[in-house]
């Protein structure tokens, strides 16, 4: 029961994984500059323009970071939780949902402009 959960739980997460990778940017309209004593930290300033950067422009490294982070967050949990050998199934589903997801989504834009 605990391998089919992680097996689940790597489908779940090569899917988000997916959503968060493949995406267009927001094209947002320039803001002024913001004030420098604002009252927040410059963790905080650098977080939100980290933030910002990763909205409007197509960095596929601040991706890749995110994914990185994300899924380590996430393998650590299942390691502390029940050890090495169950993050081997969960590696695998995670990047044969990616793959699967991946090329889904490829063969439905394409299929989006022989149409338009």
């Amino acid at each position: 029961m605990t391998i089919a959960g992680i097996v689940g739980a790597g489908l779940v997460w090569g899917w988000l994984l997916v959503l968060l990778v493949d995406q267009r940017p927001n094209r947002a309209r320039p803001q002024p500059p913001a004030e420098a004593a604002d009252g927040r930290s410059q963790l905080v300033r650098w977080l939100d323009a980290f933030v910002k950067k990763w909205q409007t422009e197509r960095r596929p490294y601040l991706n890749l970071l995110a994914v990185a982070l994300f899924t380590s967050v996430f393998a650590w949990l299942i390691y502390t939780l029940n050890g090495a050998t169950l993050l081997i199934p969960f590696f695998l589903a995670l990047i044969m949902t990616f793959a699967i997801h991946l090329i889904w989504r490829e063969r439905l834009r394409q299929g989006q402009k022989r149409s338009s």
